[in-house]
């Protein structure tokens, strides 16, 4: 089987291309938190627990750095929320349907097609692909173990495939092979 077609080739490519994409996100969250935080002198003399109890009610929405202490809404309505968020309906979504790749398979050489035909997934399949992650999403507690699976998933199946593609029927492939084989 040719290299570009072959779906253990592009195995390295595919995890780093998510790594990519897991560290756009991680950066955008910061450039959000840090951006949108309330901002305030950290008083001397206390630690970060006493400051942020006087601030806040919750504690896992302050933090102090050197001598300022942020505070940012976590909150569905915040930007916090939603800015990620379309981010990601974008990268992974609307990207990967019209075009077969988010910016990590971009970059990393590697495309998400349709199993059957080797066109682009089209946005219906790219919700599909998602789905596991939205579901992550909407229950946190399941997420380490679904990433297990996933791994898992990809691993030990011949194409590659994880749950997202097998439930919308996709394969990720070289971005070099040509649509149809």
């Amino acid at each position: 089987m040719n290299t570009t077609s072959n779906p253990k080739a592009v195995l390295f490519r595919r995890a780093v291309a998510w790594s990519i994409d897991a560290v756009l996100i991680l950066i955008l969250i910061s450039v959000v938190v840090i951006t949108t935080a309330e901002r305030y002198d950290a008083p001397s003399g206390l630690s970060e627990e006493e400051i942020c109890s006087q601030l806040s009610d919750v504690s896992d929405n302050c933090l102090k750095v050197l001598d300022e202490v942020l505070v940012f809404d976590l909150g569905v309505k915040s930007p916090i929320f939603w800015i990620p968020f379309f981010a990601l309906v974008v990268n992974f979504v609307v990207f990967t349907g019209f075009m077969g790749f988010s910016i990590g398979k971009l970059l990393m050489g590697i495309r998400v097609v349709s199993r059957e035909d080797r066109e682009l997934p089209g946005l219906t399949s790219a919700v599909g692909r998602t789905l596991p992650w939205i579901v992550v999403t909407a229950i946190p507690q399941i997420g380490l173990g679904l990433l297990l699976v996933e791994v898992a998933l990809v691993i030990s199946s011949s194409e590659n495939r994880r749950l997202g593609d097998r439930i919308a029927g996709t394969v990720v492939i070289s971005r070099s092979t040509s649509q149809k084989d």
